[in-house]
């Protein structure tokens, strides 16, 4: 491969190390420029490592596997999201540890990348902390915090100089613990209210969030560059209809997890009748807000209620 070297990073604990695998794949079979991957460790065993690093067998990369101290985060919210772990936190300190890198992407590992990263690596940050995608929920959480606009932290393109030159990782840290009552949302809550006026906005096709109340990012799909499976819905569990979860699939397949789908599909089989149930189940009788007013819905028909 020729061209730049594009710096990516992700922050990982043992939990997340197969999906930080299909991300990654994802990456490599559609970029072109040399990668180099800076991994977060937050306890990845060997036994997984090895199997990241078998993806050099198919791709040629740069790896480093950076140890954390996690009793930098101790004094952070640990919120109440069972599906999200310390390790999303990690990043408040990129440009300390990777401190000869100046422009760094920052992604999630429930992403899988569907285009070439050379362009989104190549926007102009300007005078910005970073660039990033506005969240899918972004009018609810930028009033719960009072601030004009909200990102999604799962795309992140960071220009760490400007963060070293002028002391970020202090002033995420001072905002968190002088804050700690307002997050909910973990180091996305920080990054957004500690640097509100240092965020570039860039297209949404970049980070096109999916659960199952983002339809305007569903609608996105056929032309998204980037997808991020948000929410606690995962592609990767067996009672889960999230969209595009075969994109999942596909790169999964060039990693050394591949035997795993064939336990998922198992799965999947094994419970098809009580989701189907389920979904009759919801046909037949179901209640839900509407704006300010409970809506009960029977075989399909809708009734106003108190």
């Amino acid at each position: 491969m020729g061209g730049k070297m594009i710096n990516i990073c992700f922050s990982s604990d043992n939990n997340y190390a197969k999906h930080l695998a299909v991300t990654l794949a994802s990456i490599l079979a559609n970029t072109k420029n040399p990668i180099h991957v800076y991994v977060l460790d937050g306890g990845i065993c060997d036994e997984n490592k090895t199997k990241i690093l078998d993806l050099k067998n198919k791709f040629d990369f740069e790896i480093d596997f950076l140890n954390i101290d996690t009793e930098l985060f101790k004094t952070l919210p640990k919120g109440k999201q069972n599906h999200v772990t310390l390790a999303t936190y990690y990043r408040l300190i990129l440009a300390k540890i990777c401190s000869d890198v100046d422009k760094m992407l920052y992604l999630d590992v429930d992403i899988i990348v569907k285009t070439d990263l050379k362009e989104l690596f190549d926007t102009d940050l300007k005078d910005n902390y970073f660039a990033a995608v506005y969240d899918s929920n972004e009018k609810f959480h930028a009033k719960r915090l009072q601030i004009s606009k909200y990102c999604n932290a799962g795309v992140l393109l960071l220009n760490l100089k400007k963060w070293r030159d002028e002391n970020v990782t202090k002033k995420l840290f001072d905002w968190a613990n002088q804050n700690s009552e307002k997050i909910v949302l973990h180091d996305q809550d920080i990054l957004n209210c500690a640097l509100q006026d240092g965020i570039l906005y860039i297209n949404k096709l970049y980070n096109v969030q999916i659960d199952k109340t983002s339809k305007e990012f569903v609608k996105s799909l056929p032309d998204a560059k980037i997808i991020h499976y948000i929410g606690k819905h995962k592609p990767w569990h067996s009672d889960n209809k999230q969209f595009a979860k075969g994109e999942y699939f596909k790169y999964l397949k060039l990693t050394s997890w591949k035997n795993t789908i064939y336990k998922y599909h198992l799965c999947y089989l094994l419970k098809l009748p009580f989701l189907i149930s389920q979904d009759i189940a919801r046909f037949i009788f179901k209640i839900e807000k509407q704006g300010g007013n409970k809506v009960l819905q029977i075989c399909g028909l809708k009734f106003n209620i108190r």
